[in-house]
């Protein structure tokens, strides 16, 4: 299977699969379809060798971060399950999960890859947009990476009260099957399976892209997503529209 934009038929699919249909719906009513059966193009280059070029950077101090982009680099040519297994691991066993006021004195903070590496905890959001960012630089196409709001029904070993919770919902499965990224969960499970969490509302990350110009406008107020992709553009992510 490549990795390139996937195709409406996913959506039907998971229509037909009892623990899909949630994810199905919500798909559904936030838009997040529309496009899915476009003909399939190329991962975004500016994503491609990203990982080499940030890691030669000065400003990439701390080695948890370095290690990461080390990761990267090595599993390029991996395949597919490995490189979201590996993906899911390395932030599941190297940050801590906690709350956003715990990890930076805030009760809604979106952190950055290497922020929560060299800080070493934070909440389920920073580790979707973590891993989600991982996969970009791994070729994943950006349409296929869906980061998707839940509440856990409690029945989780890790979760045993219930509570809101993030996940990754990746299309990459057999047959552009949903699969979840879980920093609860080691396992990288279709989203059919995971029948803890109920999805309540989904977006893509790289869907709020704006221009840096719009951002340096003192008259434009960034929402939450646009100042957090402002500040991964200024980490070296390329996640603001190309001039």
């Amino acid at each position: 299977m490549n990795l390139t934009k996937p195709k409406r038929g996913w959506l039907n699919r998971i229509h037909r699969r009892g623990g899909g249909t949630l994810y199905a719906r919500i798909l559904l009513s936030t838009g997040l379809f529309l496009g899915l059966h476009a003909s399939a193009s190329n991962p975004n280059s500016d994503w491609m060798g990203l990982a080499s070029k940030l890691q030669q950077t000065s400003d990439v101090k701390d080695s948890m971060s370095r290690n990461w982009l080390i990761k990267l680099n090595d599993i390029q040519q991996e395949p597919i399950d490995v490189k979201l297994k590996t993906v899911n691991d390395f932030f599941n066993r190297s940050v801590q999960l906690a709350s956003d006021l715990d990890s930076w004195g805030d009760y809604d903070y979106w952190a950055t890859p290497f922020e929560l590496l060299k800080n070493q905890q934070g909440d389920a959001e920073d580790f979707v947009f973590a891993k989600l960012l991982s996969l970009l630089m791994l070729g994943f196409h950006e349409d296929r990476l869906i980061v998707v709001y839940t509440v856990a029904d409690g029945t989780n070993p890790s979760i045993t009260t219930p509570r809101p919770h993030s996940v990754l919902l990746c299309l990459c499965g057999e047959n552009e099957e949903p699969l979840i990224l879980d920093s609860l969960e080691t396992r990288v499970l279709p989203a059919q399976r995971r029948t803890d969490l109920k999805p309540v509302a989904a977006f893509r990350l790289l869907d709020h892209r704006v221009s840096g110009d719009l951002l340096n406008d003192s008259d434009y107020t960034a929402s939450q997503v646009e100042s957090y992709l402002a500040k991964l553009a200024a980490q070296g992510f390329p996640t603001l529209e190309p001039k």
